[in-house]
């Protein structure tokens, strides 16, 4: 996966709403992965990064974010 590749994340939590009007929706794609060590959920997950801050969100069900890749409408 390229790190050029865009996603937008969206909160469907208020955590998950107040982070993105604090941080921003637009996120660069590092990684993309079945499983990671620190959580037992189910993957996959995705290694999102903006302005050199890193945060792992899990596409399948996470309870804070939505994803969709720039450009899907």
């Amino acid at each position: 996966m390229s790190s050029q590749s865009s996603v937008q994340l969206s909160g469907i939590s208020s955590f998950g709403k107040h982070w993105i009007a604090a941080m921003g929706e637009s996120w660069h794609v590092l990684k993309i992965t079945d499983d990671v060590l620190f959580s037992k959920q189910c993957g996959p997950w995705m290694l999102l990064e903006r302005n050199h801050f890193q945060r792992w969100v899990n596409l399948s069900a996470d309870p804070n974010f939505s994803v969709k890749w720039a450009g899907w409408f």
